[in-house]
């Protein structure tokens, strides 16, 4: 069966069972709190892919990391994904159940690129125009590329507006290079 598959069945599961306990939005603080460790620490990286680390092992790691910091039924939700050896796919699943969380929500995941971090008051006006503009809650998340010079690059979903002075820059330069 298809990774991405298996990946969105668990994550559609977890959210079903956590929507019909009403622990949704305590399930998606659990769920992004392991979501960017896994991104950040290496370790629990290799962890999870290490097929020669028995899975009570992984289990009790998980354990002395996340007991005191998640809710039972998240735990236990990847002791099964433990003991079904899907742990590989875990940062897929979790990806896939925020996913569905922003969905059933209506929650778009905004991205803006700046060369310098906005003041507080440029990324409220830009969190207002795109709530605005698309109807939806923004969740926005900034990100510092000082490569763009100046400018912003803005991605909403599949669109990305990219009003840097690096494309500027780019764009320029191939019509100089057209003309001559």
């Amino acid at each position: 069966m298809n990774q991405s598959k298996i990946s969105v069945r668990y994550a559609k599961a977890f959210f079903q069972h956590m929507l019909e306990k009403q622990k949704l939005d305590a399930a998606i603080t659990d769920v992004q709190l392991v979501y960017n460790a896994i991104q950040e620490i290496h370790d629990l990286q290799n962890l999870l892919q290490n097929p020669i680390v028995k899975p009570s092992q992984k289990k009790i790691v998980f354990d002395t990391l996340l007991s005191k910091k998640v809710q039972a039924e998240t735990l236990r939700f990847f002791y099964v994904i433990i003991d079904n050896s899907r742990e590989n796919l875990l940062a897929d699943i979790l990806r896939n159940f925020i996913d569905m969380y922003r969905s059933h929500k209506g929650i778009t995941k905004v991205t803006v690129t700046t060369a310098t971090k906005f003041s507080s008051q440029n990324t409220q006006e830009i969190t207002d125009f795109i709530s605005e503009k698309f109807n939806t809650k923004v969740e926005l998340h900034e990100q510092i590329d000082n490569q763009l010079i100046g400018g912003f690059v803005l991605r909403i979903n599949d669109l990305q507006y990219d009003a840097s002075v690096k494309s500027k820059i780019k764009n320029i330069k191939k019509e100089m290079l057209k003309i001559v």
